[in-house]
């Protein structure tokens, strides 16, 4: 595993400059930019565990399985990301990366940290210890010439931590096969999850609005006006368009999928706060499938909604779209999990804002949302 370590910095107490680069509009960390640095990342660790492998090879982001927040960058302190392969099937690779600050009186300077890549740790001593992030990429090899699977270089684990980390990739891979084999897409919900829609329903029956009901068979049941911080899960919908150009394509003359994580994040941001009101925390990120490349010069179209609320943390989806301007086709190139957590106002006293199904579909995205953020 130690020949695939990389580590890079984000040194944004020692470079005023990277540090401005990377700010929000809320004195935060941009968490978009964070997520094309682990994209960048986790495809140059899979490179060089592939260095000697027999013939060259395409390496691609199949998925992200996961990212978590578990506390919030800082924006005065530098910051060390550090990776490596830690579960490889016959062509996939599970990359694990990490984020931790470095300690202000380590020694480390702002030129020890201006290579691009290290290929060994900082001493521990010179870490705080305390993991900021943690994202599990799965990358897959390619055969250049026919695009087919191709096998990579096997593990050789020499330790004991070795041997565990490679024990949870094999758990992790088994996890997510469990959830394909069960999506809501191929069956049906469990019983308790039926019993929760049909508790939606009855909501949605007393707050339905009152247009079209006169000669329906609800028409008797009573209507209690909805509560302003209720909201139909459709109304949060959101959707931009984005041209894609050279700047940002990747080695295989593709569009980055760093980029592509950047502009999910940003418009589930935006879908997030103009439902809640307030500015959000991210949380997580769970399970994005690349399904196909897109193309320089291809239109994008992105467009998503609150799908799941408890309490103030919520779970917005996204969903990318390749558009063909002729004929009008679409493909889908993506779709992102994202969970964020709103702020409360100061002296706010007000509830945290929900959002409320009104369709079958509704309550399938809902209960997609409720899985993932309960996983």
């Amino acid at each position: 595993m130690a020949d695939s370590f990389v580590q890079v910095f984000l040194p944004f107490r020692s470079d005023s400059h990277l540090k401005e680069e990377y700010m929000s509009p809320y004195g935060r960390i941009r968490i978009g930019k964070v997520l094309e640095d682990l994209d960048a990342l986790a495809g140059s660790i899979a490179y060089l565990h592939c260095a000697d492998a027999e013939r060259e090879l395409t390496i691609v982001t199949a998925s992200v399985d996961r990212i978590d927040l578990m506390r919030e960058i800082p924006v005065d302190q530098d910051i060390s990301i550090f990776g490596y392969v830690t579960f490889v099937g016959k062509s996939s690779m599970e990359v694990s990366i990490h984020m931790e600050t470095i300690l202000p009186d380590s020694g480390i300077s702002a030129e020890d940290m201006d290579d691009k890549y290290m290929r060994s740790k900082l001493p521990q001593d010179k870490l705080s210890g305390e993991s900021i992030l943690d994202a599990k990429f799965i990358m897959v090899a390619r055969d250049p010439s026919t695009g087919k699977a191709a096998k990579v270089p096997q593990l050789k684990l020499d330790t004991n931590q070795e041997r565990k980390l490679f024990l949870q990739g094999t758990e992790h891979k088994a996890r997510k096969q469990f959830a394909n084999e069960t999506a809501l897409s191929i069956r049906p919900p469990s019983t308790e999850e039926m019993s929760l829609v049909h508790s939606l329903y009855l909501n949605y029956r007393q707050y339905a609005e009152q247009k079209g009901r006169e000669n329906s068979v609800d028409s008797a049941t009573p209507l209690i006006p909805k509560p302003t911080h209720i909201e139909w899960m459709r109304d949060t919908r959101l959707q931009n368009i984005h041209l894609t150009f050279p700047q940002d394509r990747n080695l295989h003359q593709k569009i980055f999928g760093g980029h592509l994580m950047r502009l999910a994040y940003e418009l589930g941001y935006a879908v997030g706060t103009m439902f809640a009101q307030t500015p959000l925390k991210f949380m997580s990120l769970d399970d994005i499938s690349f399904r196909r490349p897109v193309e320089i010069g291809a239109i994008l179209d992105l467009s998503g909604q609150v799908v799941f609320t408890r309490d103030r943390d919520m779970v917005v989806k996204v969903v990318a779209n390749v558009v063909e301007p002729v004929s009008n086709r679409r493909e889908m190139s993506n779709e992102f999990w994202f969970t964020f957590k709103s702020v409360p106002k100061r002296d706010s006293e007000s509830l945290p804002r929900q959002i409320m199904p009104k369709s079958y579909n509704d309550c399938m995205l809902y209960l997609e949302g409720k899985r993932r953020f309960e996983n």
